[in-house]
């Protein structure tokens, strides 16, 4: 109990002695901090506008995790300024290419649903230029639809659901040949007793044709990428804020001024010794 009043003592006096270190030092904290927002101010004013974007498309091959990796591959381009491969990849001159920051990929659905159930993604770029978007969206559909591993899967799928309809139809037709025979009569000419309930191939039939339309539904859609909603130019820039450059310039500016108090201080002490 006795130490507590030294304690708080010796507290009060450090706290003291930063108050007269902030007095002493005002004018060189004052200018250091003036110099890091007057820098954080001209950054803001002098760097280009970096603008975002978001496109949303349908894909039944196309994994989030693969888009994602392409997206991926396209930032090392942007990162490395290899605007010549870039642009060949997107369909672009190199000065659009150029106008490109990033490109990633984000899911749509996210939680309890399973990666192989996303099929809407996301695709979120940040670009220099807002005319540039028109053809960065062609391009980007084209890059992810003409990849070798998403142009094998669609004819795949393609072949599946077309050979899966012509053996629908078939079914059908013999189904309708089967009503055909009922209504006139010829199963009740053949040898022996036929039992066949005309209601269940009533309901077959129109069972097959519901599947038959849902096939042809999925293969006019097997289109390896279809676009849900295209990117939408806005005029609001994302970097650089200067919600973020102004307490980024203060807190530089006081850490600035702390150093140079530092180095002097240490300085006197070195001075002293010697």
């Amino acid at each position: 109990m006795k130490d507590k009043p030294r304690d708080e003592i010796d507290l009060i006096e450090l706290l003291a002695r930063f108050v007269r270190l902030l007095k002493k030092n005002f004018a060189l904290i004052a200018i250091c901090v003036v110099i890091c927002v007057g820098l954080a101010v001209w950054i803001r004013f002098a760097s280009p506008k970096i603008y975002e974007s978001r496109m949303m498309v349908y894909s039944d091959i196309l994994t989030e995790s693969y888009c994602d990796q392409l997206a991926r591959n396209l930032s090392s381009l942007i990162k490395d300024s290899n605007y010549e491969l870039l642009a060949d990849r997107l369909s672009l001159s190199p000065e659009q290419a150029s106008k490109l920051h990033e490109v990633r990929i984000e899911g749509a659905l996210e939680g309890a649903v399973p990666e192989e159930a996303r099929s809407f993604i996301v695709v979120v770029v940040r670009i220099l230029d807002n005319a540039v978007l028109p053809d960065l969206q062609a391009g980007i559909i084209e890059y992810l639809s003409q990849n070798d591993f998403v142009k094998t899967r669609t004819e795949e799928k393609k072949r599946y659901y077309q050979e899966l309809i012509a053996r629908i139809g078939e079914e059908i037709e013999k189904l309708e040949v089967a009503k055909q025979r009922i209504t006139s009569g010829d199963f009740g000419r053949a040898a022996g007793t036929v039992m066949m309930n005309p209601s269940e191939i009533y309901a077959q039939t129109v069972t097959l044709v519901e599947t038959k339309l849902s096939m042809e539904e999925k293969l006019h859609l097997v289109n390896s990428v279809q676009l849900v909603e295209g990117f939408s130019p806005l005029n609001r820039h994302v970097s650089p804020r200067l919600s973020i450059l102004l307490p980024a310039g203060l807190v530089s500016g006081f850490l600035l001024a702390f150093l140079i108090v530092g180095l002097r201080y240490t300085a006197s002490i070195a001075r002293q010794d010697a």
